[in-house]
């Protein structure tokens, strides 16, 4: 009786030229024979193991596009909507302009929408991080929150807290 692994049955084909080479070449690599290496070459075709390692690559490949995507669509989104909030904001507080002043009006709008573009394309050029910068402009330090004296009182305040594991005794 015949063991699993081992080859007994012959069969007789014929390959290209170039699967030849490939196959000495593998010979010489693995050290296995030519009959044990088609076998194994049977093996897996006949096996799914290779049609399933490759689906889940591209399971996982699709998966990981699908994340980027909805994080792209995320960003749009916000940057969309912050875009029309500040449409909407500067047509509700833009003031009316007299007949008289909409000629230099006009051309000084022209001159502040190149300004617009040319810092538009610089902040592109330099990586696009608008929004951190954005931040840290709307960021108020005390100081320009507060008056003097009062941050002398806030000051003042904070120095006659109790320590911190004080308390009555």
């Amino acid at each position: 009786m015949a063991k699993a692994d081992e080859l007994v049955a012959r069969v007789r084909a014929r390959i290209t030229t170039q699967n030849e080479m490939f196959l000495k070449h593998r010979m010489k690599d693995t050290g296995k024979t030519k009959s044990r290496l088609i076998n194994d070459a049977l093996s897996a075709s006949f096996s799914y193991e290779v049609d399933d390692q490759r689906d889940a690559k591209i399971i996982e490949r699709l998966d990981m596009m699908h994340r980027h995507n909805h994080r792209h669509s995320r960003d749009l989104n916000l940057q969309m909507e912050s875009f029309s909030l500040f449409l909407q904001f500067f047509f509700t507080l833009s003031p009316e302009i007299a007949v008289a002043d909409s000629d230099a009006r006009a051309s000084r709008g022209v001159t502040v929408l190149n300004q617009y573009f040319d810092q538009l394309g610089a902040r592109m050029k330099g990586g696009g991080k608008t929004f951190k910068q954005a931040l840290s402009d709307i960021l108020v330090p005390e100081e320009d929150f507060f008056k003097l004296e009062e941050l002398l009182l806030l000051k003042d305040l904070k120095s006659k807290r109790l320590p911190a594991g004080g308390g009555c005794e």
